[in-house]
Order: C-alpha cells, then sequence, then structure tokens
C-alpha cells in the first residue's frame, strides 16, 4: 500500500483576509477628508478649543462607522480597518490642507525663507509707535481690540458685553503722567497678584528661550492690522537671529502661578495668537508656558544643588548652583525699587554658574543699581528661583480661520463705535450690592481732602494708584 499523501504540504496560505478593497479603502479615504473638511467648514470656531482634537476624533469617527451600521459582517476587524483609514485621512488632512490646532514641541518644518522674512521684519520695525504711557499710546490702544482679548467676542453674550462695555468707556487721561500738571499720580505696584508674577517672569522666560534655542528675540510694541484697523497685536517678540532656524517666528508667553501645563494653548490663548500672526503677517508662533518656584532664602536655594561635581578653565572643581538636584534650572534675580516705586528686576546672565563669578556678579549689580547717578535705586531683596516646568509647542497661523471668524470681530467692533455714541449703559455688568459699614473710610470722593493722600486700588491691573495734592 502506498504512503498516503500529506495534503497539508501543498496548501498555499491564503493572504489576511481585508474588509474592504483598494479601490474602497481609496474611495473611503476621501469620503473621510470631504467630511473632515465639512466638519470644519460648518463648525469654523471649533479648532480654537483646547478640546478641538478629540471632538473631531469622536465625530469624524461616529460618521464613518455609522454608515455600516446595518451591514452584519461589519465586525471589530473592519472596524480596525476603518480607524486606519480615518488615522490616515487626519494625519494628511493636518499635513497638506490645514495646519493642526498645535504642534506637541516647537519643532522645525521647513528652512525660513530668510530674505522674505527680513522684509517683513524691517517693515514691522518701521511701523509708528506712540512712546508708552503717554496720551497717544493710551489713545491708539483705545482704539484697538487687542489679540489678548480678542477671544472675548467669541464667547457668550454676557462676555462680548464686557467686552464692548471695556472698548466704549471714555479714556481716562489720569492714566499717563503730565508733568505739568498739579495733581501727579504715583504708581504703587502689587507685587503679590498673578498678573505681576507673569511681567516678573517674563524677561526671564525670554532669556531662557533665547538660550536653549540659540536666538535672538525682538519687542516690537503693539501693532496695528494693516487692512481691519480695529485690530493690534503685541506679541512678545519675534526670533530676529537671522541664522537661527526660527528667524521670523512669534513668540507668546505664559508664566503659569497654579494652572496645570499640558502643552495645549488654552482657546484666548490661541484665538490670541492667530491674531498676532495675521497683524504681523508671520506663519509660525512659538508657545512657551513656564512655571517658576522661589526658594524661602539662599540656604534652601544652594542645597538644592546637583551633586556632580564640575570643572573651570582652570581645572578647579565646583558644583553648579545653578541646577538642581532634578536638574532643573536655577537662578537669582536682584529687586529694587525706583525712585517712583515701581519694582525694577536684575536678572542673572543665564552662562554665569561659577560660584565665584555668581558672587562677583551680585556684588558689581548691587553697586551699580543703589549707587550710580543714574539710578539710585533701592535694594529690597534677592529672589532665588528654580524653572519647575517648561512647556513650547509651535501654533502655525490657519489663514481659513482668520477669514471665516474676521467678519464676528468687524460686527463687535461696529457695535463699540456705535455705542460709543449712542450709550452702553446696558452692557454694564450686574453689580451686587454691598453693605455699608459706617467705619469704613470713603475714598471714592472726586474731591480729596487737602493735606491728605488718596489711595485707589485697581484690581484688575494689581496697581495702588496714589494721588497727590502739590
Amino acid at each position: 500500500m502506498e504512503d498516503l499523501i500529506d495534503i497539508t504540504d501543498n496548501i498555499i496560505p491564503m493572504d489576511d483576509h481585508k474588509y474592504f478593497n483598494e479601490e474602497e479603502t481609496l474611495e473611503l479615504y476621501q469620503t473621510c477628508i470631504n467630511i473632515m473638511e465639512e466638519f470644519i467648514k460648518d463648525n469654523h470656531k471649533i479648532i480654537s478649543d483646547p478640546e478641538f482634537e478629540s471632538i473631531f476624533d469622536e465625530n469624524i469617527e461616529e460618521i464613518m462607522h455609522s454608515h455600516f451600521d446595518f451591514d452584519i459582517f461589519y465586525n471589530d476587524e473592519a472596524e480596525e480597518e476603518m480607524e486606519e483609514i480615518i488615522d490616515q485621512a487626519k494625519n494628511d488632512l493636518f499635513k497638506y490642507f490645514i495646519p493642526p490646532r498645535s504642534y506637541p514641541d516647537t519643532i522645525i518644518l521647513t528652512e525660513p525663507n530668510y530674505e522674505e522674512l527680513s522684509v517683513k521684519i524691517d517693515i514691522l520695525r518701521k511701523k509708528p509707535q506712540p512712546e508708552q504711557r503717554t496720551k497717544e499710546w493710551y489713545e491708539f490702544r483705545h482704539n484697538l481690540i487687542t489679540a489678548s482679548n480678542a477671544y472675548k467676542a467669541f464667547e457668550n453674550q454676557t462676555t462680548k458685553n464686557q467686552l464692548i462695555y471695556e472698548k466704549c468707556q471714555p479714556l481716562n487721561h489720569n492714566l499717563y503722567i503730565d508733568q505739568n500738571e498739579s495733581v501727579k499720580e504715583i504708581v504703587m505696584v502689587n507685587t503679590n497678584t498673578s498678573l505681576h508674577w507673569g511681567q516678573k517672569y517674563e524677561p526671564l522666560s525670554v532669556k531662557i528661550y533665547e538660550y536653549t534655542y540659540n536666538t535672538e528675540v525682538e519687542d516690537f510694541g503693539c501693532i496695528q492690522h494693516d487692512n481691519y484697523l480695529f485690530i493690534g497685536a503685541s506679541p512678545d517678540g519675534i526670533n530676529v537671529k537671522n541664522d537661527s532656524q526660527r528667524y521670523g517666528r512669534m513668540l507668546e508667553i505664559k508664566n503659569i502661578v497654579n494652572r496645570e501645563i499640558d502643552g495645549i494653548p488654552k482657546k484666548e490663548y490661541w484665538i490670541q495668537m492667530q491674531l498676532q500672526m495675521e497683524v504681523c503677517n508671520l506663519n509660525e508662533c512659538d508657545f512657551l508656558e513656564t512655571k517658576f518656584i522661589e526658594y524661602s532664602d539662599k540656604q534652601t536655594y544652594i542645597e538644592d544643588t546637583l551633586t556632580e561635581i564640575f570643572e573651570d578653565e582652570d581645572g578647579n572643581e565646583f558644583n553648579n548652583v545653578c541646577l538642581s538636584k532634578d536638574e532643573k534650572m536655577k537662578g537669582i534675580i536682584i529687586y529694587f525699587h525706583t525712585k517712583e516705586g515701581k519694582p525694577f528686576y536684575v536678572y542673572k546672565p543665564l552662562d554665569i554658574v561659577h560660584p565665584y563669578d555668581i558672587e562677583d556678579w551680585e556684588e558689581k549689580s548691587l553697586e551699580y543699581y543703589q549707587e550710580s547717578d543714574k539710578y539710585k535705586y533701592v535694594y529690597m531683596k534677592t529672589i532665588y528661583w528654580k524653572l519647575d516646568i517648561i512647556s513650547c509647542v509651535l501654533v502655525c497661523r490657519n489663514n481659513q480661520w482668520f477669514k471665516d471668524n474676521i467678519g464676528e470681530l468687524g460686527e463687535i467692533w461696529q457695535v463699540i463705535e456705535k455705542e460709543r455714541i449712542s450709550g452702553f449703559d446696558h452692557r454694564a455688568p450686574n453689580k451686587r450690592e454691598k453693605q455699608k459699614n459706617d467705619n469704613i473710610l470713603d475714598f471714592t470722593s472726586s474731591s480729596p481732602p487737602v493735606g491728605k493722600c488718596l489711595l485707589q486700588h485697581n484690581k484688575d491691573i494689581g496697581k495702588i494708584t496714589l494721588t497727590k495734592l502739590d
């Protein structure tokens, strides 16, 4: 009897079965791209939402899967194939057609067009700028919706009313100091507000950004849009080092006090950056978030130092006190008061790390700002800081978002112009009545008593104004 042949030896394994063939896959891919474009077109505000990606994914997946709700053969494997098609379509959409809301990092997409960007930067430098804190400066800003508060135009009616009410308020000419007037104002800054915290650490954040990415950042003041004259922007800076791969990239900084940093720009910040890029006609903006903490004293600052030993140029060993035990950046700020009582900060250069060099810098800075005729500032204290968290992500200009939404911003400005004449009291926020207390001094009189000082606290800007009669 002949040996039986094992037929399993002759079985040719079949390719993995696919639910969608090549033609169907291509058709679904194109359908998915079209649906994504229509979704964004029909919901033109939604990309400013921090939850945009999850909202977008959920809606697109629901629409695409719903085509096969009644197909009994549409199993888990088929769903996985569909997910792959959706992912590919999404990746291509945000690569070739629409910029993503933001990138997960500050990446270099392409080599900068240095010649073109140089022309744009020169144009920005030549734009007329009123001198800060002058009457003209306040009037200039008063007649603009600035990028930082433009987001209110896209919120609910209460927030829109707030924006309209703010811009309709008559300009207070007492905000600037006129040396010819007999009544002068001395501005006393509340250094404990989150607003002042941001102002204190913004210059340091710029220095860290420049140091980290080997670049230079220039301030351009408040810039007006060339075509939409009611829009203005004050970018924190623009990269101007002409051999940097970030040349022409804008910079927006947020110094966080207690909010979580997740690398996703909040709605108001994303809108702010979009308007800044439109005003400046630039296509990229780095969104830098930092969280600084302050040590209680010098000893605590010294104790939190990396144990690694470094060598200087002469071969002497030293500890880099500018690195913490968890290898985070540390540094020093010397805090002075000016003759006008305003805070003034001097930041230790980031490249000074040797203890002897730091001590020398401190001594020279104290002597210079306290004793030189130019300053004569009052030393307040030395601040020891640590950069606890830092995040820097790239946001690209979304021209379509601007085209779809500029009309709504323009409508708000038309209302502002109209109600500056016809009246805007109906936009005022509802105020809660406070209980009267006869024991509390009334400092609301428009005519302060002769020989007395009048303190006025502006909670919005965190400043106390001392009005004094000569």
